[in-house]
């Protein structure tokens, strides 16, 4: 993490690299509404006019000992409370765009022969576009 991200701290949207792992898993499924009359017959229509939800399970790089584990903790709580990331998933986008995470939750795995740390999250991208 470099010094120039306390600088963001302050905003409502917390900007965040990330060092991630061999692979970042992409899920994307659109809200629906369907509709039965019984018969077996569905009705299928759009819920809202931006339906589609793209997730990515993420894992980190580990992270070794020190007050960088606790200032990525901190930064994954705050998201947890309502704020944002931003920041680039190479490769399924070449922009900066905003994301939060699935259901407040993150995971924190220790390494006990370092005390290297890895964190495990699914973001959910805040705009995502049909």
């Amino acid at each position: 993490m470099s010094a120039e991200l306390e600088d963001y701290f302050t905003m409502a949207d917390v900007n965040l690299t990330l060092d991630l792992r061999l692979d970042i898993r992409e899920v994307t499924s659109h809200r629906i509404r369907k509709y039965g009359f019984g018969d077996g017959y569905e009705v299928i229509a759009a819920d809202g006019v931006n339906t589609r939800m793209t997730e990515y399970a993420v894992t980190t790089e580990p992270i070794r000992a020190g007050g960088t584990q606790t200032q990525f903790q901190n930064r994954l709580d705050r998201v947890c409370k309502g704020d944002y990331f931003l920041t680039t998933l190479t490769p399924f986008s070449t922009e900066q765009r905003r994301y939060r995470l699935k259901d407040s939750t993150y995971e924190r795995r220790i390494m006990p022969a370092s005390g290297a740390m890895e964190f495990s999250f699914t973001l959910i991208e805040a705009h995502a576009y049909a």
